[in-house]
C-alpha cells in the first residue's frame, strides 16, 4: 500500500497546478473592465421638447404643459419675463486592468433651458 500514496500525490499535484494555470486563462474577460453612469438631478428638459416651444406662438400655458414648471421665473426689464429650468448632469466612470491599476472620475454639469416671453408669448428660447 504505501507504494500508491506518491502516485496519488502526484496526480493530485498535477489537478492542482493545472487549476492555477486555467483559472487565469478563463478569466481574461474579467481582468480589464469599465463602467459608466450618468444621472440628472433637476427640472431637466430635453432638446425635443424645447424645439417644440415656437417663438410668436406658444403661450405660457403652452409652455407649462410641455415643459412642466420651471425653477424660476425673472421679469426683466423691459416688461418680459424669463422662465428657466436648471438642472445637473452627473457622469461618473470607473476602470480597472489586471489588479494593477484601476480608476475613477466624476463630473458634475449644471444646465438650463430658457424661454422668454412678452406678453404670454414665446419670444426667445435656448439651453445654456
Amino acid at each position: 500500500m504505501p507504494s500508491r500514496c506518491p502516485a496519488r500525490l502526484s496526480i493530485a499535484a498535477v489537478v492542482l497546478a493545472s487549476a492555477f494555470v486555467a483559472v487565469p486563462l478563463t478569466m481574461t474577460g474579467c481582468l480589464a473592465g469599465h463602467h459608466t453612469s450618468t444621472s440628472i438631478h433637476g427640472a431637466y428638459v430635453q432638446p425635443s421638447d424645447l424645439s417644440r416651444v415656437k417663438k410668436h406662438a406658444s403661450t405660457t400655458e403652452d409652455v407649462l404643459q410641455m415643459l412642466g414648471e420651471p425653477t424660476e421665473r425673472t421679469t426683466n426689464d423691459d416688461g418680459t419675463e424669463t422662465w428657466t429650468w436648471n438642472w445637473t448632469r452627473k457622469e461618473s466612470g470607473s476602470g480597472h486592468l489586471l489588479f494593477i491599476f484601476s480608476g475613477s472620475s466624476k463630473t458634475e454639469i449644471d444646465e438650463s433651458a430658457h424661454v422668454t416671453f412678452e406678453y404670454g408669448v414665446a419670444i426667445n428660447k435656448w439651453r445654456d
